[in-house]
């Protein structure tokens, strides 16, 4: 049992094995990484991204939620701190002043 599937098991003493502990386990992945990003990104925009992927994987870790639910937030979470680490690293390397589309 991993540290993670410890606390689904705290929080949700019935969660199957399997793929739903994969699922939950996935969201607090991705509530980490969301939560590290909020502390380190440069923009406004990267932070929102980050904060709306820390909020969503908050909310359904935990949660009564169907496996399909699951798997779609776990995307969601996914795809948003991705955005916010994309946003941070075009707004370092200058692609957000929109001159460096041309290049």
């Amino acid at each position: 049992m991993t540290d993670l599937s410890f606390h689904v098991r705290q929080f949700v003493p019935e969660c199957a094995d399997g793929e739903e502990m994969d699922l939950r386990t996935a969201l607090l992945v991705a509530r980490d990484y969301a939560a590290m990003l909020r502390s380190r990104v440069g923009t406004e925009w990267a932070l929102t991204l980050a904060a709306e992927a820390h909020d969503m994987a908050g909310k359904f870790a935990f949660a009564n939620a169907s496996l399909d639910r699951l798997k779609v937030v776990r995307d969601y979470c996914r795809n948003l701190v991705q955005a916010a680490m994309l946003t941070d690293w075009m707004d370092r390397s200058n692609w957000l002043d929109f001159g460096g589309l041309d290049q």
